[in-house]
This record gives C-alpha cells, sequence and structure tokens, in this order.
C-alpha cells in the first residue's frame, strides 16, 4: 500500500509539474464585421486608405535606406512597422469577413479549440480571467495558391492572440517573445504574424495557411497548423512567457 501511494504522489508531482509548464489559452471568437454589404463596403474602403500610405512609405524608406530594414535607422523602422501594422489590420477584418457568417466563426473556434487540446504544451482554459493567451477567430477565406500551378487553393484563418488575465502586458512587451516566420518546406503550410506586439497594442494578429486541392485545404486543417504554431510559439519562448506571468500565478 505504501509503495502504491508513493507512486500515485509521484504520478500527481509530476502531472502538477507538466501543468506548469504548459500556456493556458481560451479560445473564441469575434462578431461578424461584415454582417451587411455597408459593413463590408465600410472595411474596403478602410482598407484602401491605409494600402496607399503604407506603400509610398515602403518604397521611399528602400529608396532612401536600402533593402534590409535591419540596417534601417530605428525610428524608420517603427514607422514603417506601424503603417504596415495599420495596413494589414485593416485589410484583414475586411478581407476575412467577406460572405463570413457567424456559424463560420463558431466552427473555427471549436476546431481550433480541439486541434489545441491535443498540444502538450497548451491546456485549454475556461475563461480569458484564466488564461494566459486569449485568441480570437477574427475570420476565414480560401484563396487561390501558385504552389499548385494556380489550380490549387489554400484555406486561410485569421487569429487575434492577446494576453489573458494571467500575462503582465508590459513585461510580455519587454521580453521579446516572438513568432518564427519559417514556412513549412513540405507542405507549404504556415502562420504569420501581421501585428506586431506593443505595450501599446499588446496582440498579434495571425494568419495561418493550409494550401492543397479543394479537399485538403479545409478549415478544419488550418485549424491543426494554427495550434500547431501556437504550440510551437509557447515551446520557442517558454522562459519569456514564464517571466511574464503574474505572480500571483
Amino acid at each position: 500500500m505504501r509503495v502504491a501511494v508513493s507512486t500515485l504522489a509521484v504520478a500527481l508531482a509530476a502531472g502538477a509539474a507538466a501543468g506548469a509548464d504548459q500556456s493556458a489559452v481560451f479560445v473564441t471568437g469575434v462578431p461578424v464585421q461584415a454582417a451587411t454589404k455597408e459593413a463590408e463596403a465600410a472595411l474596403r474602403a478602410k482598407s484602401d486608405a491605409a494600402r496607399k500610405p503604407f506603400m509610398e512609405l515602403d518604397e521611399s524608406l528602400r529608396k532612401q535606406f536600402g533593402k534590409k530594414q535591419e540596417a534601417w535607422p530605428a525610428d524608420k523602422q517603427d514607422q514603417w512597422r506601424a503603417a504596415h501594422d495599420a495596413f494589414f489590420e485593416a485589410q484583414t477584418d475586411w478581407f476575412y469577413s467577406i460572405n463570413l457568417k457567424q456559424k463560420d466563426v463558431d466552427d473555427s473556434v471549436r476546431e481550433l479549440t480541439e486541434a489545441l487540446a491535443d498540444k502538450k504544451v497548451v491546456r485549454i482554459a475556461a475563461s480569458a480571467a484564466e488564461a494566459d493567451f486569449v485568441v480570437k477567430v477574427v475570420g476565414r477565406a480560401k484563396v487561390t495558391n501558385q504552389d499548385f500551378g494556380g489550380n490549387g487553393v489554400a484555406a486561410e484563418i485569421a487569429l487575434r492572440m492577446e494576453p489573458g488575465a494571467r500575462m503582465d502586458v508590459a513585461t510580455l512587451a519587454r521580453s521579446g517573445a516572438e513568432w518564427s516566420t519559417r514556412e513549412k518546406r513540405w507542405s507549404k503550410t504556415d502562420t504569420q504574424s501581421v501585428h506586431t506586439f506593443t505595450a501599446d497594442a499588446p496582440y498579434w494578429l495571425l494568419i495561418s495557411q493550409k494550401p492543397g486541392s479543394a479537399f485538403m485545404a479545409s478549415y478544419k486543417g488550418v485549424a491543426k497548423v494554427a495550434a500547431e504554431a501556437i504550440g510551437e510559439f509557447v515551446t520557442a519562448n517558454a522562459e519569456k512567457l514564464a517571466s511574464s506571468r503574474r505572480a500571483s500565478n
């Protein structure tokens, strides 16, 4: 009996330690932004308005300082990044809302939650108050994919990932936690961040993609791609995330 109790204690301790290393993630959706044709037109107009200043700034800075952004003056990098993020956020809000129904958002919330539940480094939180991160499904779309000779399709999902109540925003912003932009060589799947996390704008805007045939490029499949990327982010930034959690957690 004593041996059995000791074995159980060891198992429970191991489980607690594993749980301590996990990031708690709460998945939810945002209300469909383009619920009417008028709302869709307004989103497109906002995207178009943000495109021109970004493109002009990008061209001007490249002519003045060259193609390598890391060699630009810091203030110019910040200026470019602000214009970039403003445009891509507006573009995302419009493009991934076209013909979107609330059921589409709800389905992706469920599929992403199920995919994340399979990740050892993630546990599903019941609310934002109990989460390290809140992942919001913004929208989704099917797009033509050139990797398949222009005949392929890619399923894409747009996500907004922001800190939950367990995280200290200022500390997380200073931590240097960042997303890998590496594309999977064979599958061509990837998850890109198109918005820089800062203390003033504390969130990442993510676009996950799964290309393939019309059958293979499923929204359930791209939810798995997004879950894989979130798991990799948590693993790669484990120490930075741990140091950014509030003391009570």
